[in-house]
């Protein structure tokens, strides 16, 4: 009796132990390289399609002639537009852009100088102050933005327990769920130009899917990250690429 006793004891650790580990999301949210063409599996949308690989829906639309985006089916060929190439083509120009920037700016006069040393100030104020978004919860940033590392494609923000996430700017709610690999429970907001931002890691949610979103409303809870802490995951992305989300909330806390 007591070796039974003893075994079903183990199986009810274990079993608790498997729940305390599930529980948590896993630090592997990085954008996956996408395929010319993917077959659509249960339960997928074509948006978390499109933000899985890191690409613009309109984009898959127009590509596939969908007239209907919520009318996709399992087992159906979805090609899709692979912007990686594209994305490194426009790095690769960049850096060589900056190259002959960087030649024509020593020809350049102290003129030139100044103004660039001017226009460099108000850019880094700019910086700062943000573009007319609002820190989703105070807090330290635990992680920086950095778009080649797994985990890297928003910022982390360490959270309080039953903390406040706020929009940080007005939109369309896109998708609330756990469906998205490695992000928790997540927000995801649509707003105008292109923009999309993300609240990863949440406790509770306090919205539905298309839902109007305003600025500074209280949309969720923070929730433990894959980390085991209170934290917020943040991102916003430009037609499906991750940027870094201090271009618009600013690089100082303000709300």
């Amino acid at each position: 009796m007591k070796k039974i006793a003893l075994f079903a004891l183990l199986l009810t650790i274990i079993g608790c132990a498997s729940q305390y580990d599930t529980k948590y999301s896993k630090n592997n949210y990085g954008i996956d390289k996408a395929p010319n063409v993917y077959t659509v599996q249960k339960g997928d949308s074509l948006f978390a399609i499109a933000w899985r690989f890191g690409l613009d829906q309109k984009q898959i639309e127009a590509a596939n002639n969908l007239t209907d985006p919520n009318r996709i089916f399992v087992g159906q060929k979805l090609k899709l537009a692979n912007t990686n190439n594209t994305v490194a083509d426009k790095k690769s120009s960049s850096k060589s852009s900056s190259k002959s920037s960087s030649k024509s700016s020593r020809k350049s006069s102290s003129k030139s100088t100044a103004k660039t040393t001017a226009e460099s100030n108000a850019k880094k104020a700019n910086q700062s102050a943000g573009n007319g978004w609002v820190w989703p919860i105070k807090g330290k940033v635990s992680r920086e933005f950095n778009a080649a590392s797994i985990g890297g494609n928003g910022i982390r923000i360490a959270g309080a327990p039953n903390q406040t996430v706020n929009a940080a700017e007005g939109g369309v709610v896109a998708y609330k769920g756990n469906g998205l690999n490695g992000y928790g429970n997540v927000i995801i907001i649509k707003h105008d130009n292109g923009l999309l931002s993300a609240y990863g890691f949440l406790s509770k949610t306090y919205v539905k899917e298309g839902q109007r979103i305003k600025k500074r409303q209280k949309i969720g809870t923070v929730g433990y990250g894959s980390n085991r802490e209170l934290m917020l995951h943040f991102e916003v992305r430009k037609n499906g690429r991750p940027v870094n989300p201090k271009q618009y909330i600013g690089s100082r806390y303000h709300f």
